[in-house]
């Protein structure tokens, strides 16, 4: 539970900043964008997981040859080549789909922060906040079986809710991860740099919210 909190606070602390940083259109988009994939995440994982091994599939046939005999018209070695595919996720783990789609989000609303004009503002660190927070709603249930990870999503997921696949099969190695990282001398030592982390990242943000009033000044 410490460290699912843990992960809560960082993760809310990090994307505060580069919201407030980044400046509340960046965030907002980032924002909405996550919340796309936390709603599919929620209730559409089977059609993600679906959608995912169709891909993998397609391309696994491309580059075995597939299309080649697609061409010609030899279906017998199309669906031979299509046979000896094993689906890239399965029931075991499913859930490393649904971070996939998670972190995608992510991916793009960092690509999103490195070309979007920045101005900071307090209103960004707002929407920052509540980026970190839904961030770490999504992928906490996915990398611990614990029910206590499980952090209620105002109107996306309430407090109670049935426990489906998605939510209550978390990944062996993730889950040893995170059984790992949830050790008291772990704890310390990642507390502790994440500590560093974010003081610097705040000291960076004062100091150039003062360089920005200075040259406002001048």
């Amino acid at each position: 539970m410490f460290a699912a909190i843990l992960l809560l606070a960082t993760t809310m602390a990090i994307f505060g900043v580069l919201g407030y940083l980044k400046g509340p259109k960046w965030a907002f988009i980032s924002l909405l964008i996550l919340s796309v994939a936390f709603v599919l995440v929620e209730y559409r994982p089977d059609t993600i997981v679906l959608a995912l091994n169709g891909i993998y599939t397609g391309v696994m046939l491309v580059l075995n040859g597939g299309l080649g005999a697609l061409a010609s018209g030899d279906f017998e070695a199309v669906q031979e080549v299509y046979s000896e595919i094993d689906p890239l996720f399965t029931d075991q783990n499913e859930n490393l789909a649904l971070l996939l789609v998670i972190f995608s989000a992510v991916a793009l609303g960092l690509i999103l922060a490195a070309v979007m004009k920045s101005k900071p503002a307090v209103f960004g660190m707002i929407w920052g906040l509540a980026y970190g927070y839904l961030l770490s709603a999504a992928v906490l249930p996915l990398i611990s079986s614990n029910p206590a990870a499980t952090i209620p999503v105002p109107l996306l997921r309430p407090n109670e809710r049935e426990a489906g696949a998605a939510a209550a099969q978390a990944s062996s190695g993730l889950n040893q991860l995170f059984t790992t990282l949830a050790e008291p001398q772990n704890v310390q030592i990642i507390a502790s740099i994440i500590g560093i982390f974010i003081i610097v990242l705040l000291l960076l943000t004062v100091r150039s919210g003062v360089k920005s009033g200075a040259k406002k000044k001048g």
